[in-house]
């Protein structure tokens, strides 16, 4: 538990005094978001409930959604909270993990894997980087290959595939670098103005995946991922 008094702290039972006034908010919003996997610049990490209002503007932005399906569509407050408060209470078949710029711990977006069928070993990739202004400096990747990597490694998955707009060039480029293959495409699946575009497919399955990308995973849990 935590409590304070201007700028004294006492956390669990512990006193931590001389915190700067302005860093007093982000000590403790940090302390609330455990990092599950990571790189040197990007962690997972779940949704907390203050993710709210930024989610909310993220899923608004047009600039954002026009990657999406959902780009027509129009979120309320409340509607977006529904959204948050089901992604809080956990699913067997979707797990969703907050991007996090370290070391802040500055949340830019979200990764996912969905539908996820632990009988034929398979899942869905989906991403959102709704912070702009960090589009274009491969953190996307970055938290991609995490994803890739928890997947594989955690859930024992064996193959992920992804679905990609035509027109989403920057996604197609990082699905490409992070080894994803393209195995299809839909035709005409979506009409921006009067343009059509296709639906690309792209998947990876585990041993290309390990081929190219060294496993975060085993080397955290390196005691159970031994060998021999």
């Amino acid at each position: 538990m935590i409590f304070h008094k201007g700028t004294h702290i006492l956390f669990n039972g512990i006193s931590i005094i001389n915190i700067p006034p302005y860093s007093l908010m982000f000590w403790c919003f940090t302390l609330s978001r455990p990092i599950i996997i990571s790189t040197q610049n990007i962690g997972l990490g779940p949704l907390i409930d203050e993710d709210l209002d930024r989610l909310w503007i993220w899923i608004n932005d047009k600039e954002v959604t026009q990657y999406l399906y959902l780009f027509n569509r129009m979120y309320t407050r409340e509607m977006e909270k529904k959204w948050l408060e089901n992604a809080l209470r956990g699913s067997e078949n979707n797990i969703i993990f907050a991007i996090l710029l370290l070391p802040e711990k500055l949340h830019i977006g979200n990764v996912g894997l969905h539908n996820i069928d632990l009988i034929n070993k398979h899942a869905e990739l989906g991403i959102i980087i709704g912070e702009k202004k960090y589009w274009n400096q491969g953190y996307g990747a970055e938290a991609v290959r995490l994803a890739l990597d928890y997947g594989f490694g955690v859930l024992n998955l064996e193959m992920i595939f992804l679905r990609v707009l035509q027109f989403n060039k920057r996604a197609i480029r990082c699905y490409e670098k992070v080894g994803f293959r393209h195995q299809g495409r839909i035709r005409k699946f979506v009409l921006r103005g009067e343009k059509w575009w296709d639906l690309l497919i792209m998947d990876i399955t585990k041993a290309e995946f390990y081929k190219i990308h060294e496993s975060i995973i085993s080397k955290i849990c390196k005691d159970s991922f031994a060998t021999g």
